[in-house]
């Protein structure tokens, strides 16, 4: 499924054999702005805080809103609830869609990092300005 976007969030381990592939570049400030999933193109755009807003993945539907601190947060996918809480330091933290958990720790900086969505694991790693970047899901 086409999960993996929410997260945009995500060791370098052995390299899986991908059941999609995250295509992404980077925008204007130099953020990670995924553009594909597979073939799906993401749609995406950017809101008054100039954060990241993805819209849907082909034809699922991402509904979305607002914390009270401003930050995006993902409600659904293709209809599926996302189950979500905050951590210590007040960030958005998703935990699972419909009914697969999201396994997820922290690197070295403090930020939050999805391992995997139920059996399937992230892959990723990290761009030359230290800034998280998935790279596919998939079976290891």
């Amino acid at each position: 499924m086409k999960k993996v976007l929410l997260l945009l969030f995500i060791s370098l381990t052995p390299i899986p054999v991908f059941s999609a592939e995250i295509k992404y570049g980077y925008n204007a400030h130099g953020k990670y702005a995924p553009t594909a999933y597979g073939t799906e193109k993401i749609n995406y755009g950017y809101n008054a805080h100039g954060q990241f807003v993805p819209k849907s993945v082909g034809s699922e539907q991402i509904e979305y809103g607002y914390n009270a601190h401003g930050q995006y947060v993902p409600i659904s996918i293709g209809g599926q609830k996302i189950d979500y809480g905050y951590n210590a330091h007040g960030e958005y933290v998703p935990k699972s869609i419909g009914s697969e958990k999201i396994n997820y720790g922290y690197n070295s900086h403090g930020a939050y990092v999805p391992k995997s969505i139920g059996s399937q694991n992230i892959n990723y790693g990290y761009n030359s300005h230290g800034q998280y970047t998935p790279i596919g899901i998939g079976e290891y």
